[in-house]
């Protein structure tokens, strides 16, 4: 009778681990699967297949189906955070790829992937993008991964809010916010900011808002934020 027993517990055990092992298997061929459909569609030409694709992608990174350093999907936002920056498509001389609510979903999934591939990608978006919402959520993504190595992060903020508080006719004020908010959150997760290079850069942008033609609310974030960096 003992012998049996301990028979069952031994197939039990067997199958349980069986059935583990199938369903990784399983799982990984999911995602692969899911992978390459959110490939194909970020490729298609229009903006709504693009915006399934990122659906698609944030919804494995929420599941945590990829990985930070996944080549394949760096690649695809990449190329969905630049359509109509870095990649151009043209018809004689109309752009018709020129899709800014794909390259913001696409900053935002970064932001939400992390590391560092996201974190320079949203870098070189700062570079080249123009569309204020696109800029917003990039500054904002950057806040959110908080990767700062020799400032880096915190300089393409700044340079972003400099050009913010001189755009004409108007600043964006939601941008201005997105940037301090980022500022906020870096100097946050990482105790302050690097000495090198000289980080009054960083007051010279929040500076440059508290005195700026934005709001009332807006100069007065600013002008707490200063507060709250000369404490670290």
């Amino acid at each position: 009778m003992k012998k049996i027993v301990f028979l069952i517990i031994i197939v039990i055990i067997s199958s349980s681990l069986f059935a583990q092992e199938t369903t990784v298997e399983q799982r990984y061929l999911s995602t692969s699967i899911e992978i390459a459909i959110a490939t194909e569609l970020a490729a298609a030409e229009t903006r709504e297949q693009k915006l399934i694709a990122l659906d698609t992608i944030e919804q494995m990174v929420n599941d945590g189906k990829i990985k930070q350093d996944d080549i394949q999907i760096n690649n695809v936002l990449t190329s969905l955070a630049g359509e109509g920056t870095f990649i151009v498509v043209r018809e004689g001389t109309r752009k018709v790829n020129d899709f800014p609510e794909v390259r913001t979903r696409a900053a935002k999934v970064l932001g939400e992937l992390g590391g560092e591939k996201s974190k320079n990608t949203l870098i070189d978006i700062t570079t080249k993008e123009y569309e204020p919402m696109v800029l917003s959520q990039t500054v904002f993504a950057l806040g959110i991964i908080g990767l700062n190595d020799n400032n880096e992060s915190l300089l393409a903020i700044a340079r972003v809010l400099e050009a913010n508080s001189r755009r004409a006719p108007l600043p964006d004020d939601n941008l201005a916010i997105a940037a301090l908010l980022a500022i906020e959150k870096i100097a946050a997760k990482n105790n302050g900011f690097p000495s090198e290079p000289d980080p009054r850069f960083l007051y010279r942008a929040i500076i440059e808002v508290q005195q700026g033609n934005y709001s009332t609310n807006v100069r007065k974030w600013a002008e707490n934020l200063i507060q709250k960096l000369r404490q670290y």
